[in-house]
């Protein structure tokens, strides 16, 4: 048995959004939030008008206090603190929270990562709404910045831009290979670094795709394995280890986010970048285990061509530098047992959002107890603290 309440006040929640609503769209998201607003308007005049005032209900101003319902129940816009972050910070405060990461709503999210000129000024307008707004209490808001990968020169003026006025975690998507090529790629290294150096962090979050419904599109792309010398195919390679593989091609079952984590992890990111804190945000983890066992194997098969690109195994990175969220329903105890990895994964709400359930605290209670107070600690509360630090 545990108890949570030991934990109130000191919670890590790694995953919040900012849920704006057709009244303040635009304010977040600019020309891609008006056009929100502006669609969602037409679709309410279409409707009878009392389904329309059930919908504009749930998806108008914040209810004004925090409540069991305002805060658990309702989801969407009306949620106390969707958007407001003075009712945030209350809203933090009833959910018993010291700091979370604050991401955007999936919409702008998949317009700014869009390889066009409207994603880039999505991205931009974004990430000055997100910075302003954490500004409130930088440390317990903490502002997650997009970050449009297709052009590498532009990703990283970004990055840069953004720590300047304060940013301290960035998302991009797993679905794009950065200038298109592998995100091992050298020209990447100074991406890493900015972030390395500036104690910061980047995710991978759900909905990593360029456009709706782009999830998978990563699979269309045959470039992940570009610019990387070790994954490329020697002649003595097929007798050396016997097949016509590599290491990309043998991970590429994996779906987006553990395709972009296998390419970082084999191709040395972290290697390079030891300290380089990394995010897999509402992406589940079912996944991190068979994925850690499977990476493990393929440098034992590509034991001679890897050599000097690792010095850990990649279960050892993966410990050291990743975290994930599981959902509330998965059996997180389980997956301990089976794999370890104990200090990866890491309590998330997805406040407002319906994913994350209506007693998130609760239910992964459930699922952790039997693993003990301390466990439940390090879940809650200390796992989160590598990719979410306390700001000096």
């Amino acid at each position: 048995m545990i108890n949570i309440n030991d934990f109130h006040g000191r919670i890590v929640d790694l995953d919040t959004h900012i849920q704006p609503s057709h009244l303040n769209y635009e304010q977040a998201g600019g020309e891609v939030g008006r056009n929100f607003a502006k669609r969602f308007d037409e679709l309410i005049n279409t409707l009878p008008k009392d389904e329309a005032q059930k919908i504009l209900v749930r998806s108008g101003n914040e209810f004004s206090e925090p409540t069991d319902e305002s805060v658990w129940r309702i989801k969407g816009s009306a949620a106390h603190g969707a958007f407001n972050a003075d009712n945030r910070i209350k809203t933090l405060d009833y959910m018993g929270v010291n700091r979370s990461f604050m991401f955007s709503d999936p919409g702008i999210q998949t317009a700014a990562f869009a390889d066009n000129a409207l994603g880039i000024a999505t991205m931009r307008h974004w990430n000055d709404f997100i910075i302003n707004l954490g500004k409130k209490d930088p440390n317990r808001l903490r502002a997650v910045a997009l970050i449009n990968t297709h052009n590498i020169d532009i990703a990283a003026e970004e990055i840069e831009r953004v720590l300047k006025i304060g940013g301290r975690a960035f998302v991009i998507a797993s679905s794009v290979a950065p200038g298109n090529a592998s995100p091992a790629q050298p020209a990447m290294d100074k991406i890493w670094g900015m972030v390395q150096e500036a104690n910061a962090t980047i995710m991978l979050h759900l909905g990593g795709g360029r456009s709706v419904g782009d999830e998978f599109d990563f699979l269309k792309n045959p470039n992940w394995d570009k610019g990387i010398t070790h994954f490329g195919q020697q002649a003595d390679h097929i007798i050396a280890e016997g097949d016509q593989m590599n290491p990309f091609t043998a991970c590429s079952m994996f779906y987006a986010p553990q395709n972009f984590i296998s390419t970082l992890i084999l191709g040395g990111v972290f290697e390079r970048f030891p300290n380089l804190r990394f995010g897999a945000i509402e992406l589940g983890a079912i996944w991190l285990g068979p994925l850690s066992a499977h990476l493990d194997n393929v440098l034992k098969i590509f034991r001679k061509r890897m050599d000097g690109v690792l010095s850990l195994k990649p279960s050892e990175y993966i410990r050291r530098n990743i975290r994930v969220t599981p959902y509330w329903f998965e059996s997180v105890a389980d997956y301990i047992d089976h794999h370890g990895l104990a200090e990866c994964y890491c309590y998330s709400s997805d406040f407002p959002h319906p994913e994350g359930g209506t007693r998130p605290l609760q239910e992964f209670e459930e699922r952790i107890s039997r693993l003990g107070q301390k466990s439940a600690e390090a879940f809650y509360v200390n796992n989160a603290e590598w990719v979410l630090p306390e700001l000096n």
